[in-house]
């Protein structure tokens, strides 16, 4: 784990942002499963500790029922890959974080905890994961800024940043988080093609008005709503925030200008 984050992991568990029902991902059995507090605490409670993807959201809200759904929309990350994407970020004290992508609330916890919660802004695309991250918080004891809007406009009334993570896959980097990030300043996102789920990490530094960096893990994670295309998850493909099989911290490229004024990642 990266220095400076061991105190925020001991004291916000993941455990604290996660419903009563949700979909592990079961490595074993390579799909998700439900598990159910009030009928399995024991069962609910080792797979909220483990390093496991967790569901906790199906088809945008519309499923019904307790068996998994389509397609996965929300969850909560594997704490390996929550570790490595905040180590990979390298915040220093004072700084100003934008998450897209709040999900559970359990990351924008930790910025919190690392920073403080007026350092920190998240949003959310879909309402009722918001309005559920920010009861989540309050009862952690943490009161970051929760928004729900489109991800991809970034908040620029709490520019500028020194930091953007985004916490779903892209396709292509929107330019407002360039724009809206401090010169020096770093944004870390998930990027990957069209042609398949997987993603990696790119950490890319604002000098002007370009973004450079390099890719640094490969991961798995939900696409950004707008960004999504025919390829989708499927219980045999783990959920967001999920390591690839191949995982490796040897960068990927660099060099690469990823963000100009037309807006877009290289494709």
């Amino acid at each position: 784990m990266a220095p400076g984050w061991e105190a925020a992991f001991e004291a916000v568990p993941r455990s604290a942002f996660l419903p009563d029902v949700m979909w592990p991902y079961d490595m074993g059995r390579r799909r998700a499963v439900t598990v159910a507090r009030s009928e399995a605490p024991e069962s609910w409670r080792a797979f909220a500790d483990a390093d496991v993807p967790i569901v906790t959201q199906w088809d945008d809200g519309a499923h019904e029922g307790t068996s998994p759904g389509r397609v996965s929309t929300s969850s909560a990350s594997m704490p390996s890959v929550v570790a490595a994407m905040l180590g990979d970020l390298r915040v220093a004290d004072g700084d100003r974080v934008l998450e897209v992508g709040t999900g559970t609330g359990w990351n924008a916890a930790l910025l919190s905890h690392r920073l403080g919660d007026d350092r920190v802004t998240t949003v959310e695309v879909e309402p009722a994961v918001a309005a559920a991250a920010r009861g989540a918080l309050e009862r952690a004891g943490y009161r970051p800024t929760v928004l729900s809007g489109d991800g991809r406009a970034g908040h620029a009334a709490r520019a500028p940043y020194d930091r953007v993570i985004a916490t779903c896959g892209v396709r292509e980097i929107p330019y407002a988080w360039v724009q809206q990030t401090a010169q020096g300043g770093v944004v870390l996102a998930p990027w990957g093609t069209h042609f398949g789920n997987g993603d990696a990490v790119v950490r890319l530094e604002v000098a002007g008005q370009c973004a450079s960096g390099r890719f640094t893990r490969r991961v798995e994670f939900m696409k950004l709503r707008a960004q999504r295309t025919a390829v989708r998850h499927h219980d045999r493909v783990p959920p967001e925030g999920t390591a690839a099989a191949e995982a490796s911290t040897t960068a990927l490229t660099e060099g690469i200008c990823s963000a100009t004024r037309a807006g877009t990642a290289p494709s």
